[in-house]
């Protein structure tokens, strides 16, 4: 499956993903228990599902400790929630270690893959971003270099 052919990453906050069918299979996409994906009920127990391929995404929480509806993004492969690993490993190593902010790192990597700070969340990239993110986050010290933009 080639989750570039069908989904851009997002510009703006996430739809709700059970008003529209699954972009890489077009299966139907219901907002369900997390347990359906991990065995047990993480975080507000919440997310979306394609009942066909298992593309999934978090959502936000509704402030009462439970999920809304509201995504946290794009429905996400398998391939798409490996690489958000990977990009997030690098990208928290930097913030968690205080030698960066985390918003400065968010607007460090927004500035280096030309996009703005609003759309900067891996959340919201589809598998190239993903990809060119954690390229860019490769060099040791990404988070202060002045770098010329990968792949834009």
């Amino acid at each position: 499956m080639d989750a570039n052919k069908f989904v851009d990453s997002l510009t703006a906050p996430p739809i709700r993903w059970d008003e529209v069918l699954c972009p890489y299979c077009g299966g139907e996409v219901v907002w369900t228990s997390n347990r359906e994906i991990y065995g047990r009920e993480y975080g507000n127990g919440r997310c979306y599902l394609c009942t066909e391929c298992g593309a999934c995404v978090g959502v936000h929480d509704n402030g009462k400790g439970k999920g809304s509806r509201r995504a946290l993004g794009l429905l996400a492969t398998p391939e798409m929630r490996k690489m958000k690993q990977k990009c997030h490993a690098r990208f928290d190593a930097v913030w968690h270690t205080h030698k960066r902010s985390r918003a400065a790192c968010y607007r460090q990597l927004a500035k280096l893959m030309g996009i703005s700070v609003r759309q900067c969340h891996f959340g919201y990239f589809n598998l190239a971003d993903l990809n060119r993110a954690y390229q860019i986050m490769a060099p040791f010290h990404w988070y202060e270099e002045k770098l010329k933009k990968v792949g834009a």
